[in-house]
C-alpha cells in the first residue's frame, strides 16, 4: 500500500475530460442501444429477409455492439468521479427509457412472444439503469458532505493533533536530552 494514488496528475487531466467522458458514454449508449433495436427488427421480422438485409443487419449489430465494448471498456480501466457516475446515470436511464419505448411499439405493431420479451427486458435495463442513477447521486452526496466537513477546518474532530505543536509531533520523555553540556558544545543526536 502507497500514499500515492495510482494516476499521475498528467494521466487524470489527459484522460478523464468531461468531454470525453460524456462522448464515451454517448456513444457506448447509442452503439448498444442500436445494436438491440436493429436485432429486435431482424428478429421479429413476419418473413425472411433477403441475404443482402440480413448480411446489413449483422454488420450493424457487430459495429453496434463494437461500439459499445470500447466505450465499456474504455471507461472502466479510467476512474470516474463522483458527478460522471450521475451524469452516466441520467444518460443511461434516459437512453433505456428511450429503447423501451421503442420495443414497446414494436411489440404492438407485431405481438408476439419474442416483441414481449424484448419490452420486459427492456423495462428491467430501466429499473436497473434508475438504481444506479440512484446510487450515483447518494454517493455524490456522502462525498459532497465530506468535502463541506474538510473545507471548514472547525468541524474537524481533534484537529489540535494536526498542529506542529500537537503531543504527535512532541518528542517521548526517553528522546529529550539537554541542549548542552559544560563545554558550551551540543550533545551529540545519535541514539545512547
Amino acid at each position: 500500500m502507497t500514499d500515492r494514488p495510482g494516476f499521475t496528475p498528467e494521466t487524470v487531466l489527459r484522460g478523464m475530460s468531461l468531454r470525453r467522458r460524456i462522448s464515451l458514454v454517448l456513444v457506448g449508449l447509442a452503439g448498444g442501444c442500436g445494436a438491440v433495436l436493429l436485432l429486435l427488427l431482424w428478429l421479429t421480422e413476419p418473413g425472411p429477409l433477403p441475404l443482402r438485409t440480413r448480411l446489413a443487419f449483422g454488420a450493424l449489430v457487430i459495429v453496434g455492439a463494437s461500439w459499445s465494448a470500447y466505450a465499456i471498456a474504455t471507461l472502466a480501466r479510467l476512474p470516474m468521479f463522483a458527478a460522471d457516475r450521475v451524469i452516466a446515470g441520467w444518460l443511461a436511464l434516459t437512453f433505456t427509457t428511450l429503447t423501451t419505448a421503442v420495443s414497446a411499439a414494436v411489440a404492438i405493431a407485431r405481438p408476439g412472444p419474442l416483441p414481449l420479451a424484448a419490452t420486459l427486458s427492456a423495462l428491467i435495463t430501466v429499473g436497473v439503469a434508475a438504481l444506479i442513477l440512484r446510487r450515483a447521486r447518494a454517493q455524490r452526496k456522502r462525498l459532497q458532505a465530506r468535502a463541506d466537513l474538510l473545507a471548514e477546518p472547525s468541524q474537524w474532530p481533534d484537529h489540535r493533533h494536526y498542529h506542529a505543536g500537537g503531543p504527535a509531533n512532541r518528542p517521548r520523555q526517553d528522546e529529550v536530552r539537554p541542549t548542552s553540556d559544560r563545554s558550551g558544545t551540543s550533545p551529540p543526536t545519535g541514539p545512547a
